[in-house]
């Protein structure tokens, strides 16, 4: 029986597209609307594959922002100054500060409190970046600091089962008993179900199972309202 919930962060409890969009739109405003989801489905392909870069000192943290963006783009034969690539960052970051939970979030997570479901996140990332997105969504309103883990802080990045281990400390509840939702396909089904967890793939950028993986999640969910929906059904 699942006892609590532990959430991933970027692209699960908010639409990080939404912020994404909004930078490119002010710094290339001539790149294609309809193009735009596959080219954030790129941008967090490469963030996600040179992220370790930056952990272990290969790259600088700034190179690692600067290459993510320039290679997505590079995909689509967009090809900006280096100057743009440059403030793509500070534009993005000026986005982030606007986000916001979609309703159909803040429904559930005011039902999982009032059902008494004991709740986490686990996020990789810089500490001040991801506590900038964890206050800008209010987060704490429902889940506690010492629930919420940031890789950097930890210093265990996902998929790594460590954070998930150290994660079922922090609730005092058994892998068992805990469930895993998150967007990432490598970092958070295979890292959560490497621990011994149920875990919810929440596929809402429809994007295929990774070329030599099969479908180890418990349950694949598409929208946020159908998330809404599992959250609040399933969990009674």
């Amino acid at each position: 029986m699942i006892q609590g919930i532990v959430f991933d962060l970027d692209d699960t409890l908010y639409e990080q597209q939404a912020p994404f969009a909004a930078a490119i739109n002010s710094l290339f405003p001539t790149f294609p609307a309809n193009k735009m989801n596959s080219l954030f489905i790129r941008f967090r392909y490469y963030s996600d594959f040179h992220y370790m870069k930056s952990i272990t000192g290969e790259w600088s943290l700034k190179k690692m922002r600067y290459e993510r963006i320039r290679l997505a783009l590079a995909d689509f034969d967009f090809t900006p100054a280096d100057a743009e690539l440059d403030a793509f960052q500070t534009a993005y970051d000026r986005a982030l500060q606007t986000i916001s939970l979609p309703v159909e979030v803040h429904s559930a997570l005011d039902f999982l409190v009032q059902q008494k479901v004991l709740m986490g996140i686990i996020t990789n990332g810089p500490v001040r970046r991801q506590e900038d997105k964890l206050n800008a969504l209010h987060l704490t309103d429902w889940i506690a600091p010492e629930k919420i883990l940031i890789s950097d802080g930890v210093q265990i990045q996902k998929p790594d089962p460590k954070i998930f281990k150290l994660m079922e400390e922090r609730l005092d509840l058994t892998n068992e008993s805990l469930l895993y939702i998150g967007d990432s396909f490598d970092n958070d089904v295979i890292g959560a179900k490497a621990a011994g967890w149920s875990v919810w793939w929440f596929n809402h950028q429809r994007r295929a199972i990774p070329s030599g993986q099969t479908a180890i999640f418990d349950e694949e969910i598409t929208s946020f309202s159908d998330l809404n929906k599992a959250l609040t059904t399933k969990m009674i």
